[in-house]
């Protein structure tokens, strides 16, 4: 969950720049299920015709695939705003001669639907004429190769051990002496690009940047000086340039990918930091981790009442976008779905468990890309330290209710399982955000949340699918719901502003050879004789 004080836009003016209609606002619920049916249905048809592969160069597409059975076919250029499922002609198109086809296409087109548009986001369909009646022969694939404007190394993970959200000069100089490897980066986009203006030209319009791109800039600048892994936390205000207009509320909202106007500013931030910030010049964002918690939609990711399949739906475009645009600056990159602490049936949203098992759906109609998981394995009930005898709804199987630090074997299971990798590799599977918490800065609350954290480590540490932890927070904040879940305080009684707790002894020494010591004494407090009896197999 996100806990930070959220910045929000408001002027109607800046709907108006991305020609925001209001018309999707009034979709009735039965029509949402309809379009949900139909994108399950889509996914699991097997078309007779298939588009084989999409190449992506510096000016061109080449598309080639088999057209199957007898007739007229059309190759269909599927822009991010047209829904492939409900299309009932296709606007942009080209003949195909041949039952097996290779045609190439000029990668730029000037001036679709008032912006100027690159191929590189389109996926590619083959459509079959029944007299003029247009029908969907394949499933519509996106590019699988896109020629790089930069080839940076891939920058690795030197440990698991890194902190969530923090930022100033304390923060840095315990990024260097504890030996972080990973942190996150909030990034609002109305931060980076807040609306029309002159600052920054992209698909031929011109956007002004926010008032904190510098900020952005100078923290990003300084975490490449430690030589981290930085993942971006790719966020989107409500009320904002952005915000879908289904959007209802909630603390952020699902990006407004309706119009060609709507999904250019959002490609012109996410272009900016990509092109900004892979390593050139100081700062370098390795994984963009894509909105926040999707699978509890209704709060932190809005995008009005949905199906869960029609919100995936807009989540994988959302991806989709960030993905072609920075594989070109980096082809190590990767985007990864966040997702809270549920599993199968937890908090009343969407299931994360079947979420990601329709992405690898996704992933196998429309072209496979490298996409990942960040995942929050907070406590089942988050003010409560003491998971390891609450958390009851936590268990060993693959279809737990809740996935907390009690049963990570759970989801290392589910990324580790082969048929869930990516070109033959693991997919990355990052544990983004948090925390035990201190419901007071009593010894005793002090104490249960040290020994959480001890516990966190050990399981994280033990378990070859997780690839990094990133604790939630570096700080408590006042703003977060009454929780104290950082590894530094806040002024309270005895403490003072960013006074270390206790739980920060025990992540500064994880992975290090004071580890054993100064975890020994939370053996007890965890009711164990030896680490190794938090770890269980999962059953199957």
């Amino acid at each position: 969950m996100k806990f930070e004080t959220i910045r929000l836009l408001t002027t109607a003016a800046l709907l108006a720049v991305v020609g925001v209609s209001s018309h999707a606002q009034a979709i009735p619920w039965e029509e949402k299920v309809r379009m949900a049916e139909n994108i399950d249905s889509y996914l699991a048809t097997e078309y007779p015709s298939v588009i084989k592969k999409v190449v992506v160069t510096e000016d061109k597409v080449t598309i080639s695939g088999v057209c199957s059975g007898e007739g007229s076919f059309l190759l269909a250029d599927i822009v991010p705003w047209q829904d492939v499922t409900e299309m009932k002609t296709f606007p942009y198109t080209v003949g195909i001669g041949t039952k097996k086809f290779e045609i190439t296409l000029d990668r730029y087109v000037k001036g679709r639907e008032g912006i100027d548009y690159d191929r590189v986001f389109s996926k590619w369909a083959v459509v079959r004429l029944d007299g003029p009646v247009q029908i969907l022969d394949s499933h519509a694939r996106y590019a699988d190769e896109v020629a790089p404007k930069a080839t940076p190394a891939p920058l690795k993970l030197k440990n698991k051990k890194g902190f969530g959200a923090g930022g100033g000069e304390l923060y840095l100089k315990e990024v260097k002496e504890i030996g972080i490897g990973s942190v996150t980066s909030n990034i609002h986009l109305v931060d980076v690009i807040s609306g029309e203006g002159e600052d920054y030209e992209y698909g031929g319009l011109s956007y002004a940047f926010g008032k904190s791109v510098d900020r952005i800039r100078k923290h990003l600048g300084a975490l490449a000086e430690t030589d981290v892994v930085v993942s971006a936390i790719i966020l989107c205000a409500r009320n904002s340039v952005y915000a879908d207009p289904e959007n209802e509320g909630g603390f952020y909202a699902m990006p407004d990918l309706t119009s060609a106007k709507a999904f250019n500013v959002y490609a012109a931030a996410l272009e900016y930091l990509a092109s900004s910030y892979w390593g050139q010049n100081g700062g370098r964002i390795s994984h963009w981790i894509m909105q926040n918690e999707v699978d509890m939609g209704h709060e932190w990711t809005n995008m009005g009442k949905q199906p869960e399949t029609r919100l995936l739906d807009r989540y994988v475009k959302s991806m989709r976008v960030c993905y072609n645009i920075a594989r070109q600056y980096d082809q190590n990159a990767s985007v990864l779905e966040s997702m809270t602490h549920n599993w199968v049936n937890g908090d009343g949203g969407y299931s994360p468990k079947s979420m990601l098992e329709k992405t690898l759906a996704y992933s196998k109609a429309e072209g496979d890309f490298r996409w990942g998981i960040a995942y929050h394995p907070y406590p089942q009930d988050l003010s409560r330290p003491k998971f390891w005898e609450d958390d009851t709804r936590s268990t060993f199987d693959r279809n737990s209710d809740y996935v907390t630090f009690k049963n990570l074997e759970v989801i290392d299971d589910w990324i580790l399982q082969k048929g869930h990798f990516y070109k033959g590799k693991k997919r990355p599977l990052f544990l983004s955000e948090q925390g035990t918490n201190s419901p007071s800065y009593s010894e005793e609350d002090l104490t249960l949340q040290a020994a959480g954290a001890a516990w966190a480590w050990k399981k994280t540490a033990a378990l070859k699918g997780i690839d990094a932890i990133q604790w939630h927070g570096w700080g408590d904040q006042r703003e977060e719901f009454g929780l104290r879940i950082g590894l530094h305080a806040f002024a309270d009684g005895d403490y003072q502003d960013l006074q270390p707790k206790p739980v920060f002894k025990v992540w500064a020494a994880a992975g290090t050879a004071e580890e054993d010591e100064v975890f020994a004494p939370y053996l007890e407090v965890l009711g164990l004789k030896d680490w190794k009896e938090i770890m269980h197999k999962v059953s199957r």
